[in-house]
């Protein structure tokens, strides 16, 4: 019998299993690390074009080899924020609207067990955590909301009631200030987005001049979000044990949720966004040129020598890319695509019997270039292939779409777009169908609604949702007019669905039993 065909595709959430941060964590980390080595290697690239060449004469701005680099900053975070609070508002009220669960979430794989933490705070004030509350004695405006969760909640009132213990303490106040900054701005964000939207309930169509007058409302981002923002980025984290004084285990604790709640909230889309397009044309803003292109250096140098993975794991598993081998012996392995960097998926797979299975990087890699003069991608470029070119690594972060102009980058959506038509069931693993990702996100609604094709999409359960909630999550993430051609899996941090591994589970669905 003729072996099911499969095509399976990988995001950020399926290499969690192999020490690799998640996507909201990556984003952090890539601000957080010194940009000065990428500057001043991207300086010598500039500096070794020959000032007689094309791109020099016609491409490169005057004085290119003598001006100032920029590169992204302490400047940039205020957009950083603007976009977040914007695009993921609801991200940061449904955490602070659910504190106490998602600080006991947090604290179950933490450095200082729950029952440590509220024995510190009861020798620091002769309280037990949760017996003081502030729902009654602090009220925002009701034109921001008419009830805040945050404040009934046991661990910001117990990071109040530290601070009217403690009031000359810089750090707690900062981590106090931190969390009623994003409260305000993404409730505020609310506010203006709905007054933009509803400045008139009602006006004749006839007068185009209420129109007009529609998004005259913003939000002054200069003090909103800005210290949560330099808290996670600058302050290091603090070496604690159950021994730590308890200010010092609330400061560590506080950094931590601020983190948590920036890694899950960072948007920062609209900056490179903003920035993107000026990788083509440096003499229209060579400050904005030379940061897009050092940053993605920063990046490329981050996945390459920072990022740490279990090594062990990667060679012998477990893991989602050794369950590849496994899915090979039962079913025909068409393709694998993948919006992650590096290049494990095929090191894992290299040497079995499914080594020759092609395998799609949409997001681009740490192997490969791209050169914006000549809108061409080079993988592991040569010496002589480096020469006289800029080349900056060929990576999308939370944008930059116009690469796919390329015939090469073009060819592999194709490619992959083709295998997946030709596959009985395609899987989606550890990929979040989030907005940044529209290109890719396209391509599977146009499998689902004009190929007809059944997507298996395997979840990782974090939350109580039921499966036909998931199924409405994901039909809306994709746009799709039904959720019929989607089939939810739901898989814990083992793999494991339904009582069996994740793969067992789709061979007893697709593969009849003799």
């Amino acid at each position: 019998m003729e072996l099911p065909a499969i095509s399976v595709f990988f995001g950020a959430g399926a290499e969690i299993g192999y020490g690799l941060p998640s996507g909201g964590k990556f984003a952090l980390e890539i601000f957080r690390i010194s940009n000065e080595e990428d500057k001043e290697s991207f300086r010598r690239q500039i500096k070794e074009i020959n000032p007689m060449s094309q791109i020099a004469s016609q491409w490169l701005p005057e004085n290119y080899a003598s001006k100032r680099l920029n590169v992204f900053g302490k400047g940039e975070f205020e957009g950083l924020i603007a976009s977040s609070l914007e695009n993921r508002k609801s991200n940061i009220l449904e955490y602070l609207n659910n504190f106490d669960i998602k600080v006991s979430k947090l604290l179950s794989n933490w450095k200082v067990k729950e029952t440590v933490i509220r024995e510190k705070f009861a020798e620091k004030t002769d309280e037990q955590l949760g017996d003081m509350r502030y729902n009654q004695v602090i009220r925002l405006n009701d034109k921001l909301t008419s009830s805040v969760p945050l404040f009934e909640s046991d661990y910001f009132s117990a990071f109040l009631r530290l601070l009217e213990k403690h009031p000359n303490d810089r750090q707690i106040k900062r981590i106090v200030r931190a969390f009623l900054e994003l409260l305000i701005g993404a409730l505020g964000q609310n506010l203006v987005s709905q007054l933009n939207e509803e400045l008139f309930t009602a006006a004749p169509d006839g007068l185009s001049v209420f129109d007009d007058l529609s998004g005259i409302f913003t939000l002054n981002y200069k003090d909103v979000g800005q210290t949560g923002m330099e808290i996670v980025i600058d302050d290091l984290p603090i070496e604690i044990d159950e021994n730590s004084d308890g200010l010092t285990i609330f400061r560590e604790l506080g950094r931590s949720i601020l983190e948590e709640i920036y890694c899950q909230a960072m948007d920062y889309q609209a900056l490179i966004d903003s920035h993107f397009r000026y990788l083509y044309n440096p003499k229209a803003h060579w400050a904005k040129f030379s940061r897009i292109a050092i940053f993605l250096h920063t990046v490329r140098r981050y996945i390459k020598d920072y990022v740490t993975v279990d090594e062990a794991k990667l060679i012998n598993g477990p893991g989602y890319y050794h369950d590849l081998i496994n899915l090979g012996e039962r079913f025909n392995l068409k393709a694998i695509g993948t919006t992650n960097y590096n290049n494990f998926v095929h090191q894992v797979i290299s040497g079995t019997e499914i080594e020759e299975t092609p395998i799609f990087h949409l997001n681009g890699g740490v192997n490969e270039f791209y050169d914006p003069y000549k809108n061409e991608i080079l993988s592991n470029p040569t010496d002589e292939e480096r020469e006289g070119r800029i080349l900056v690594p060929f990576m999308f972060t939370q944008s930059g779409v116009k690469p796919l102009t390329s015939v090469s980058m073009s060819r592999k959506y194709v490619d992959l777009y083709d295998y997946f038509k030709e596959s009985d069931v395609v899987c989606v693993i550890g990929y979040g169908f989030n907005g940044d990702d529209g290109h890719i996100n396209g391509m599977f609604r146009s499998l689902v609604e004009t190929e007809n094709k059944r997507l298996h999409i395997f979840h990782f359960q974090t939350d109580n949702r039921t499966k036909h909630q998931l199924l409405r999550y994901y039909q809306e993430r994709l746009r799709l007019n039904s959720y019929s051609n989607i089939k939810i899996h739901l898989v814990d941090e083992n793999r494991i669905c339904d009582g069996v591994i994740w793969y067992e589970r789709l061979i007893d669905e697709l593969v009849p039993t003799t």
